[in-house]
Parts: structure tokens; sequence; C-alpha cells
């Protein structure tokens, strides 16, 4: 709806001037008008008024406000314009509140208000990114709703993708107080089949449209971007780009402009921000830099044709790309959960609106799958490896010394689809287990980020901690006090601390501390808490904290000293020197380690053998290799999370077993779990002939892949690749004998991957006990039966999206990957 005086004013626009503390306020004079007064009111209290003259044409006049309250997120004060205009022989009463604020860009930076400003933003707007208003509110509070809870999390900003929202919202937004970012180039039709079209549409945004929305909104307080739409392509080459930017500087100039949100050039004029893709790596590990790169920005070419990539035999030199406004980070986040689908059943059931199709279809999916005992696990679980994810990637932009900002997907859910990635429900309803204070810690105005590329770490070691500072609060300002404390979980052992007196709180990024430790010696295990606090002369402390892993480093205390081992790619003689070690079969010790089924490992089992599984198969991770006679269905894993339907690592759960005795958990994968997971053989237990409860269970997505739908024609959930009951970690009786299976990756062994080294030794412990019982049970000839008949069937292949996910190696799909992928499929 739009604003009663649009019908009298279409062109009304009230100016702010910050630095001048003044306001400037023009509109066309309506025809027959006579004459007319103005008032400003701060609340009851009119700040400011005058008359106006009869005049045709553009009416301009000028209100000084000293001594303004300024308009911010955190105290969004609006004052209110009142017209009064005699037009003929009718009074004409027109109101519109505003609010005095700021834009402006210097050294690269965003500014408000001529702070630092840091866009922490969420997307909404695409149906793929929003959800109806269920609930039944009134407009005004389903608006509310959400603003209250966004900046309950820490947000600032709204980025409505590819649309402008309405009246009512933006009178939400100016009250409440939250940043809007609008789109003016719509979406039609369904998710992807309308890309290729939009992509090549000859217009942009028709100049009527683009006017018509800047009129209706530029008022508003809490406008802070205009864009004309997503990921268009080639935007600094574009004449039309050029002219829509042109009308913005002439119609709207206090305000920031972006052309596209994604696929920009690196180099292009015209632009006060820049928003651009980082890729679809998880930022730990090998990629913990992802978001302190400008490398990616290079696939989207130069508007000045600079060749980016000069390749050579054997060789290629890349350009540096420089950045030359500020950068926001494009769609980040986007990391699954599984839903909580009793209760949003009955949510739905109390509602007028109707529940979509995927609910019933997921629980019937669930229960075919044996996975609803279960269930509640499974859902905190994927919860925990959603908030873990979530907090790498802001700490990891926070000290990013290329980002100002991010645009999160998503707050929450959408109800048109089965993907859920959200810490509010379609509802709005905050989710059960999920605290608004946790995510404070990182998204919100002052942050303290310690980088740990690494989290799991030998006794004894040496580690470098970088304290950074990321400070767009008003109120950390002057000196402050920094205090850190490295204690076990437990509360038992391992108790260090530090203090630092007189530290420069300064606006924006700043490093301003290095912690280094020297790590004691332990005899057993130890979860560590890192946490680290910094305290101004006055007001409230900002904390934060990091779990780490610590563990004894004495390779001689593994108990094998006995073993026939048969494994290609892990070398346990180079940590374990003491381990004699046989690979003869034909006649094995008590102790077969093995990474593969053979029909030795079978006989070694019938005669009641021990059996250690480090299953590492070819297959897995190349297409061109023989396949396994007897094949344990796995699929190919990385340790990072599922992004939207790339991928299917959910994290895990872990159930109480010896097996796990010497490596401390919470019950929940995390961060001590990275060398185990990434590159390895996840077993899928689906369709498995006897029951087991895994030492540490997977979770997989519940989601369809969206080329699935549009490429080859499957419109329903998959259950060979959907909701599989994953385990990375099981035992068995076979027969007489005792196979403990596991999935992991244990290639880091011979580097002293401090993770990979403790859960070997861990499992270890157990097998050569006579207190290890597996309670499941299957007879040799039944396990021999099911695994050749895999070995025969044919191969469930995982779908376009989660191939470019395991390959890990492209920040974003190329052409040639869309072609690769999905021939690999084709082929059966």
């Amino acid at each position: 709806m739009a604003p009663a005086w649009r019908e009298t004013l279409r062109d009304l626009f009230i100016a702010p001037d910050f630095d001048r503390a003044r306001v400037e306020v023009t509109f066309t004079a309506p025809r027959g008008f006579m004459r007319g007064s103005w008032k400003i009111a701060a609340g009851r209290r009119a700040v400011a008024r005058g008359r106006i003259a009869r005049k045709r044409g553009t009416v301009t006049f000028d209100a000084r406000l000293q001594g303004f309250v300024p308009w911010t997120v955190d105290h969004p004060f609006l004052y209110r314009l009142t017209l009064t205009l005699t037009v003929g022989r009718n009074e004409k009463r027109i109101v519109q509140d505003f609010g005095m604020r700021k834009f402006h860009v210097e050294n690269n930076r965003i500014h408000m208000n001529n702070r630092p400003f840091i866009i922490r933003g969420l997307i909404r707007g695409r149906e793929a990114h929003d959800h109806a208003n269920l609930s039944g509110l009134s407009e005004t509070e389903f608006y509310a709703k959400f603003i209250r809870a966004a900046k309950q999390f820490g947000f600032n900003f709204i980025r409505f993708h590819s649309r402008v929202p309405s009246e009512v919202y933006f009178e939400a937004a100016d009250r409440l107080g939250i940043l809007t970012h609008v789109e003016v180039r719509k979406y039609y039709g369904k998710y992807q089949a309308e890309r290729d079209l939009m992509d090549h549409d000859p217009v942009l945004v028709r100049r009527k449209d683009w006017i018509d929305a800047i009129l209706r909104v530029r008022n508003h307080a809490s406008l802070m971007v205009y864009c004309l739409g997503n990921e268009i392509n080639s935007p600094g080459r574009s004449a039309e780009v050029s002219e829509r930017a042109a009308e913005l500087r002439k119609l709207d100039p206090t305000r920031l402009f972006i052309d596209t949100c994604a696929r920009g050039e690196y180099d292009r004029d015209g632009i006060d921000l820049d928003v651009q893709h980082m890729g679809y790596f998880a930022p730990f590990g090998r990629h913990a830099d992802m978001f302190d790169t400008s490398e990616n920005w290079a696939i989207f070419g130069s508007v000045k044709g600079r060749t980016m990539v000069a390749r050579s035999p054997g060789a290629e030199t890349r350009r540096e790309v420089p950045v030359t406004v500020p950068v926001v980070a494009h769609e980040v986040g986007h990391y699954l959960v599984l839903r909580d689908l009793d209760a949003l059943k009955r949510t739905f059931a109390r509602s007028d609106a109707e529940a979509p199709w995927w609910i019933d279809e997921l629980i019937r999916l669930r229960q075919l799958k044996g996975l609803a005992s279960d269930y509640r696990r499974l859902m905190e679980a994927s919860r925990r490896f959603q908030y873990l994810w979530y907090k790498q990637v802001f700490e990891s932009i926070r000290k990013s010394p290329i980002l100002c900002g991010f645009h999160f997907l998503q707050l929450a859910d959408t109800d048109r689809y089965e993907n859920a990635n959200g810490l509010l429900d379609c509802f709005d309803d905050i989710k059960r287990g999920v605290r608004p204070s946790d995510y404070l810690k990182f998204n919100g105005d002052a942050v303290l980020v310690a980088d740990l590329p690494r989290r799991t770490f030998f006794e004894g070691e040496t580690i470098t901690i970088p304290i950074w500072l990321s400070n767009f609060s008003e109120r950390l300002t002057g000196e402050g006090t920094l205090t850190w404390r490295l204690t076990s979980k437990d509360g038992s052992r391992v108790a260090m601390s530090g203090r630092l007196t007189r530290l420069d709180m300064a606006a924006g990024l700043n490093r301003i501390a290095t912690v280094e430790v020297r790590l004691p010696d332990l005899s057993r295990p130890a979860a560590l808490a890192f946490k680290v606090s910094l305290k101004p002369a006055h007001g409230a402390a900002v904390a934060n904290d990091w779990d780490l892993w610590l563990y004894p480093n004495r390779p001689d205390w593994l108990p094998i000293r006995r073993a026939t081992v048969v494994l290609r790619d892990v070398d346990l003689v180079t940590r374990y020197p003491h381990l004699t070690v046989s690979a003869r079969l034909t006649h094995p010790e008590q102790l077969v380690i093995a990474d593969r089924f053979t029909d030795a490992v079978f006989r070694h089992l019938e005669a009641g053998g021990d059996v250690l599984m480090l299953y590492r198969i070819r297959e897995t991770r190349d297409r061109t290799a023989r396949r396994e006679r007897y094949y344990v269905p796995s699929t190919w894993d990385r340790f990072k999370p599922v992004i939207w339907d790339r991928g299917h690592n959910l994290g895990g759960f872990l159930r109480r077993h010896p097996a796990v005795a010497r490596f401390p958990t919470d019950g929940f994968v995390d961060l001590q779990f990275a060398g185990l997971i990434d590159d390895c053989d996840k077993f899928s237990l689906d369709g498995f002939p006897v029951h087991v409860d895994p030492v540490i269970q997977g979770v997989d997505k519940a989601v369809r892949d969206r080329y699935d739908v549009f490429t080859f024609n499957l419109h329903e959930l998959q259950p060979d690749w959907t909701m599989r009951k994953f385990a990375y970690l099981f035992d068995l009786r076979v027969g007489r004998g005792r196979l403990m299976m596991s999935a992991f990756n244990f290639t880091g062994i011979e580097r002293d991957v401090p993770e990979a080294c403790a859960m070997f030794e861990s499992l270890a412990a157990c097998v050569t006990s006579r207190a290890w019982k597996p309670t499941a049970r299957i007879a040799v000839s039944d396990l021999r039966r099911f695994l050749a008949r895999k070995g025969r069937a044919p191969r469930i292949k995982e779908r376009m999206m989660t191939q470019y996910w395991q390959f890990d190696a492209e920040p974003l799909e190329s052409a040639r990957y869309w072609k690769d992928a999905e021939a690999w499929i084709r082929r059966g």
C-alpha cells in the first residue's frame, strides 16, 4: 500500500543533511496549490515550523535541527514532518516520518552517521528465502515479529532478494530499527527454471519501475541500499546499468548503490559497495582463509579486458584482485538442519495455513529408514553442527581484512521447500535449542575473535593465538583490559590464564593481542575451553569462547604389539615403530587391521579372530578405480555442512562405548573430528541385514537436489540418497569373531594429526580388550552375501550439487562441472 501523501505529492523527498544539522524538503507543487505550512515534531514537541508561499513547479525549504537525535539501529529515533497544503478549495494534510542518518564510504569502509559500520545482514524476499504470513498476524506484526527476532540475534540489515518490500514493512523497520536493501529486478516462476531466461533478458530493470521504486521508498529512515537485482552477468559492461545509476544519483543521493549482488566485474565503476561470492567452501582447515582472499572475484572477469589468469606450459600466473570499494560477502551460511517435523505439523494444525506436502513425506521417510527413535538426537546433532559452522563463518568474516559485512542465508525457514537453514521456523518462532545470546558473542556490535585454524593439539605443543577485536559499538571506546583462561571442561586439569591492561579499543578491525601458550603434559586426553574477555573501564565486557582438544603424545602407549596389517593408504609403523606388523593374511595374528573386505578377512572372522576395519577404498574417490568385490555401501564425505542442497553431512552423535573412551566429546560431532571425517568413506546402513546402533551415527540431509527436479524430473524425495542411516563407527559380532568398522580417514597418523592418532589409539585400546563385546550379531555367510550383493549392484551416485561439495575443489560450480556431473549420473 502506498502512503496516502502519494496521491497529492508523488515526489516528496525529505533529505537529511547530517553534517549540517538540517533537513531539505522538496516536492512538486500540486495543481491548484495556493499556500501551505509545515511542522517537524520530535514526539509531541515541535522543533521547527514554517510557511510555504504559493508557487508552481518545485517547492523547496530547509529546516535546521540543532542538537538532533540521530536514527540508529539501536535507537531508531523518528521525526515527523507534517505538511498542510491548500489545494484549490481543499486542505490536504500530509504526514511522513523520517530519520536523521548518513551513509558514506571512506577508505573502502562503510560509515553510518560518520562511524565505521559493518553490515550484519540477512536475506529474505525470494520464495526460497521467505515464507508466508502463516500465523495470520496483521502485516505490521508479521514484519515486526521478524525484525525483533533478527535484532535478538545481532542482525542489523535485511537484504530483500529480488523484491521491494511493502510500505507496512518499511514503517515497521523505521520504527524498530533495522536497515534495508531493496532489489527492483524481480524473479518469476520456479526457483531455477527462469534463471536462464532472465540471464538473457535484454532489459534488466525498466526505467519506470526503477523510478517508481525510488520515489516510493526514499523517505524511509531504514533504507540503506538500492540494488538492481541478484547475480546479474557483466553489469560493468551494461549501458543500462549506468543509466539506472545516474537516475538514482539525481533522485536519492543519500543512499548507497550497487548494480548486482554477485557476478560483477571487480574493476567496474559507478558503485558505492560490492557484493561478491566468497565460495562454497567451509572456513576451516585448508579453507580457513576463504574470507581473507579476493581470488574468487577474478571468476567474473574485468570490465577493462584485463587477463585474469595467464597459462603457460606447466604453470599459471593469476592476477591479484584489488579491493577498491567496500565488499560484502554474498549469501553466506545456508547450512541445513533437520526440521522438528512433529512440532511443525502441530503448529500448522493450530494455524489456518495449509501444511506443505513435504512434512508428511519426511515423516514417512523417517519411519521407513528406522530413524524415528533416534530423531530427537539426530535433530540436536544437526543443530549443533549448524551452530559450529555459523560461528566459524561469522567469526571468519569479522576478522577479514577485505570484507565490510555479509548477507546471511537465512534467519527463518521457508515453507515452500523442505530445506531448513534458519534459526527460526517458518512461523518466525525461535527453534528449540537455539539461543540468541550464543549468537551475540560473534554477531554483536563488538566481537572478539581468536584465530584458531586448528583445534586439536598434542601435549607440549606451543601454540600462538592472535586475538582480533571487531568493534562497531558506540559504547566500547577508550582502553580496556583483556583476560583469558584455558581450562579443561571438567574443571580438573589444565588451568592457565593471562591478563593485559590498557588495550586500545579503536573502532573497526584491529589485532589487539597475541596469546602464546605451551600446552601442558597430560596422561589422558582433555576437552578444553579457551575463554577471552575485554572489559572497558565502564560498561559491559565483550566475551567469546572456543573449544580445543588436547591429547597425550605417547605412541609407545599403543596397546597393540603384534598385528596383521593390510592397509594401502595408512602407514602405522612410522608413528608406532614398536608395532610388529605382518601382512600375511594366510597366517594372521589375532588382530587384523585392514581397509577392505577379502575372503581372507572373512576366514579370519570365521575362525574367531578380531578385525579392525579402517575402511578406505579407491572407488569412493576415483571414478576409474576397479569396483570392490565386497562392498560396504558408503559415500565420500567432507567435514563441512550441507549448503542448501550441496552435501550430506549434518553432523552426528555418539553412543557410550569403550571404542571412544579415550576420545573426549560431549556426545556430538564437533571440530575435533575434522581430520577424521574429511575425505572419509562414510557408511550407509540402509538395508543392512541386522539392526545396528552405530557408536557414532551420522546425519544425512532431508532435502532434494534442485537438479533432480529440474534436470532429471524427480520431483519427489528420493530414499536412496535422502535421510540415510549413516555411520562413522559401529561394531558387530561376526560368527565367532569381532569386527570394528571405522569409516574415518586415518591417513593423518603418519603426519601426527592429533585427532587421527588419538582416535586410532582409542580404538586400539578397545579391540585389544576382552571387555569389548559387540551386541549386534551376524553370521559370516550373511555378511559376506550382503557385501557381495552390494559389490555386484549399481552404486548409488551422489547428485549434481553434492558431487561438487565432495570434490571441494572450486569456489563456485563451473560450466564444465555441471556438464561432467550430469554425464556421470546419466552413465548409470
